[in-house]
């Protein structure tokens, strides 16, 4: 608040010395409200903190917290130039003997007659499109889950060019370029989907004649370069057939990617082995991201013998409770997990005097190797009961929720907050009375002490010349 302030005008009075130490008094209240703000969000920062790492710590439980997470795969392909392989959930480990005897592929035409250029006028009218497969005779089947597709060719798209550009405008599931042979410019087509269901047939009024394809059943002015093929292959000597190279349901949970044939009657070896390093890394992490929120929280809960302070969440009972909670869970064994797999000591993770916890590699790589270790059953949800990972996701849902332990707390803090400066603008307001009122009284005062000394002054000097009279 600005105000215009001076010395006494006529008495002298300090007038702007005794507003400021009478208005230091008032204030008083104010740097009560700014000490508790201060520790109010200082608490905020440090549960900010706090909520952080175990943030961290979720997200590292939750890796552990699925059968599927602990038993991934690797696989490995004795010829990876003619396959590449992704095993997902509900793929074993197992190998297979694997024949690729042909890649799938895309329908490509061209059409028969060269144009000089590909401005060169073709025609105009409709274009009709439809997918299926053609027999041994060259007779064509529409495949009725797809829909037939008609392209207009206007005047404005009635070049060698303009027609390329109004099929790849159309989605019509079929590609248009054109190929230059050094004398001539011919259209290609190519269907977008691979695999022999996927053929063209393409019926095309009279003016656009030459981009006719109808196989034995009509005219056929473009040629064939590639055929629609189906992926050919043989796994354990169980022959497959698919429409693509990407092929998913041949093996339970994994996905086949063929790249390349192998020789006729040569297999390649495709191997699928349990991926321990994925499993080692994901541990290790949980391992870590645990001993770092435990450390931030008793970091920050933490008292100093030596100096008699405490840090900034000393004493607070949500801090406490927490703590508790983490410590409670990884100390009890896992109800119904298998003997040998039912608590982190089984696998080389141990509790250290400190609350922390280690891990003993060696030992941990052992478990990893042991087939009869139950990962599974220690870490993540089996058999309706939650291990380890399973349970600290769940508990820190609990706690992180937008209604869980730790927002509901700093909600409160926050709430105390805001009731501070509601409290501040009140004092403020008043303050601002007081100050008016003050320098009111004082500036009435020092006028008041002026007029006195006027008059003490006019006295003395009349009784001086009085005595001068009489004298």
């Amino acid at each position: 608040m600005a105000t215009i302030s001076s010395g006494g005008i006529g008495s002298g009075l300090p007038v702007e010395s005794l507003v400021t130490q009478l208005m230091a008094v008032e204030k008083q209240p104010l740097n009560a409200i700014d000490t508790k703000e201060a520790a109010f969000q200082a608490k905020l920062t440090a549960f900010g903190t706090m909520k952080s790492a175990l943030a961290t710590l979720q997200t590292a439980a939750r890796a552990l917290s699925t059968p599927a997470q602990l038993a991934p795969l690797k696989s490995s392909v004795a010829n990876p130039t003619v396959l590449n392989v992704t095993a997902g959930p509900g793929a074993t480990a197992a190998t297979y003997n694997i024949e690729v005897k042909s890649l799938a592929d895309s329908q490509k035409l061209k059409t028969s007659v060269g144009y000089a250029t590909p401005a060169d006028v073709v025609g105009t009218g409709n274009i009709t499109l439809d997918f299926g497969s053609y027999d041994g005779a060259g007779h064509f089947t529409a495949d009725p889950a797809r829909t037939t597709k008609t392209i207009t060719i206007d005047a404005a798209h009635n070049t060698l060019s303009g027609i390329k550009d109004a099929i790849n405008a159309s989605n019509s599931g079929v590609t248009a370029s054109i190929i230059n042979d050094g004398t001539s410019n011919y259209l290609a087509l190519s269907s977008t989907a691979t695999g022999a269901k996927n053929a063209m047939r393409i019926v095309a009024d009279p003016a656009l004649a030459a981009l006719d394809y109808s196989g034995a059943d009509g005219i056929s002015n473009m040629a064939q370069t590639v055929s629609a093929k189906d992926a050919q292959i043989v796994v354990d000597t169980v022959p497959i057939s698919k429409a693509s190279n990407t092929i998913t349901d041949a093996i339970e949970g994994v996905t086949l990617n063929l790249t390349d044939t192998t020789a006729a009657g040569v297999t390649t070896k495709l191997t699928l082995s349990p991926d321990t390093a994925v499993v080692k890394t994901a541990v290790e992490t949980f391992v870590k991201a645990y001993n770092d929120a435990t450390k931030s929280m008793a970091d920050l809960s933490a008292y100093d013998m030596a100096t008699g302070k405490g840090a900034v969440l000393n004493g607070d009972s949500t801090v406490r409770t927490i703590q508790t909670q983490l410590r409670s869970l990884l100390s009890s064994p896992i109800p119904g997990a298998p003997a040998g797999s039912a608590s982190l000591p089984d696998v080389g993770i141990t509790t250290q005097k400190d609350g922390s916890i280690a891990i003993d590699s060696i030992k941990l790589g052992k478990a990893l190797a042991d087939p009869t270790k139950n990962f599974a059953a220690l870490f993540a949800t089996s058999n309706g009961q939650r291990g380890y990972g399973a349970q600290m996701d769940v508990t820190l849902g609990r706690i992180l929720s937008p209604v869980g332990t730790l927002p509901s707390h700093t909600n409160s803090i926050n709430s105390a907050v805001r009731d501070l400066e509601k409290q501040r603008t009140v004092i403020n307001s008043r303050l601002a009375d007081v100050e008016k009122r003050y320098r009111a009284q004082f500036s009435a005062l020092d006028k008041a002490m002026a007029s006195m000394t006027t008059t003490s002054n006019f006295l003395t000097q009349q009784l001086a010349s009085l005595a001068k009279s009489t004298g």
